[in-house]
């Protein structure tokens, strides 16, 4: 592909894809990141925020883009084990939109993130990209080649080009705290036991993710158009291996043993040499001193974000009174939305200001909470906050109060107890994804 090329990358704010925005601006590319949420390492590079079901969005993200690096996808096989529903929309059905998506727009080239997974349930001496694939036992490795059949069948049916990349084990700098390299060295840096799922002697493909990243953007070559690569490292790692490179980067450390995963790929050799022959790529780091890269950049992170703990309070105080506002502004306008309307039926001043003032309190917790993506620690406080509020409004509304405090309640009864309801369904709302996600992350927040 032409040197300074339009390449959208959803997933870009991710692990791989943030890695994979480094090598295609090193490229001398221009990369798009398609994501639900901002980038911490690109803050600075065109992004749509949006999600793979959003086809619109997608086709608009696309519109002029020279070729799409597919990476989003649920990754976690936990999760998926735990949601296959919300699995199989974002996999399978996500990488549906992709490719029609590049139909419409017509984009030059569909490179398509999947997995050495897929050869988790067929025996051979040695995986290479021809061979046939058995059904797979697990859910995750499903969904990843619903999306290569996709591909295949986009191919044929609308010309739509695509490369599927099947990659090994990812690991390194910015890797989510759930894959098995941050989880041992997170494990091994806290002083705990380190855990070997069955007997550790199955083996797994690790590979660097900037290695990754660097065959991913050489994917998009013409020789690569219609084909399929194992992106993998150049030694077989078996779990005792990892737990060893972990050990011997941290520290001496006991193990112990638990029960294998059930469709955890156990690990015949995976064929490197498609790629190393067609695309010039081999990755070049070994697997120790990948983990020890990544045990400097974790140690490297978690120093320069500790003297944030004290000083974080100011921050997301900041953060909560923006919030506030935002949702108090929000709420005002649903108010004199409803005061408009009644204000079409015989209602008093008086009644029309009462009104207003009613709906703005019934629907500011709920703005407040629903309408903002709230992580800790400031999800928790205003939970509580929330409970607690929803409760006093109830008082309030039905128990009798000596006369001082009864002055407060008179003639409000209603409204409070609809305003206990309104806050404690607020406090259910308080973490769940934001009702008007797109509009605050337009705004930056």
């Amino acid at each position: 592909m032409r040197r300074g090329a339009l390449v959208l990358v959803t997933g870009g704010s991710g692990f791989i894809g943030s890695h994979v925005v480094d090598a295609l601006v090193a490229a001398g590319h221009r990369p798009r990141i398609y994501d639900i949420r901002p980038s911490r390492y690109h803050p600075d590079l065109p992004a749509v925020m949006a999600d793979l079901g959003d086809l619109e969005r997608l086709c608009a993200a696309m519109a002029d883009s020279d070729a799409v690096i597919h990476l989003a996808a649920s990754a976690d096989v936990n999760e998926v084990l735990a949601d296959p529903v919300e699995a199989e929309r974002r996999n399978a059905r996500g990488t549906l939109h992709v490719l029609e998506a590049a139909r419409r727009c017509r984009v030059g080239r569909v490179a398509y993130a999947s997995t050495i997974w897929a050869y988790s349930d067929t025996p051979a001496e040695c995986h290479e990209e021809s061979l046939p694939l058995l059904p797979p036992a697990h859910l995750y490795t499903a969904t990843k080649l619903a999306g290569e059949l996709y591909c295949h069948a986009y191919g044929e049916l609308y010309g739509v080009e695509y490369t599927i990349l099947r990659f090994g084990i990812p690991y390194g700098p910015r890797a989510r705290p759930a894959a098995v390299v941050p989880a041992f060295v997170s494990r091994a840096l806290a002083g705990e036991p380190l855990m070997i799922a069955g007997d550790g002697t199955q083996s797994r493909r690790f590979v660097y993710v900037e290695d990754l990243a660097d065959g991913v953007v050489r994917a998009l070559a013409p020789v690569a158009a219609n084909r399929t690569y194992n992106l993998v490292g150049s030694e077989d790692v078996s779990v005792r291996q990892v737990v060893g490179a972990v050990r011997e980067a941290v520290g001496d450390l006991e193990i112990r043993h638990a029960p294998g995963r059930t469709g955890d790929f156990a690990g015949a050799p995976v064929s490197g040499d498609r790629a190393a022959e067609e695309l010039g790529w081999r990755p070049v780091t070994p697997f120790g001193e990948g983990v020890r890269r990544y045990v400097a950049w974790h140690r490297e992170s978690a120093a320069v974000a500790a003297p944030r703990v004290v000083g974080d309070r100011r921050p997301a105080f900041v953060a909560l009174v923006r919030r506030a506002a935002l949702g108090f502004a929000w709420a005002a306008a649903i108010a004199v939305l409803i005061l408009g309307i009644v204000s079409l039926a015989p209602v008093d001043q008086a009644g029309r200001y009462n009104t207003f003032l009613d709906a703005l309190l019934l629907m500011l917790p709920l703005v407040l909470a629903g309408g903002f993506a709230w992580e800790p620690p400031a999800a928790g406080p205003l939970r509580t906050a929330l409970w607690i509020g929803a409760f006093a409004c109830l008082g309030l509304g039905v128990a009798p109060w000596p006369g001082p405090v009864d002055l407060i309640s008179d003639g409000h009864q209603v409204i409070l107890v609809l305003l206990a309801v309104s806050t404690a369904t607020a406090a259910g709302l308080v973490g769940r994804r934001p009702v008007h996600e797109q509009w605050l992350s337009a705004l930056g927040d």
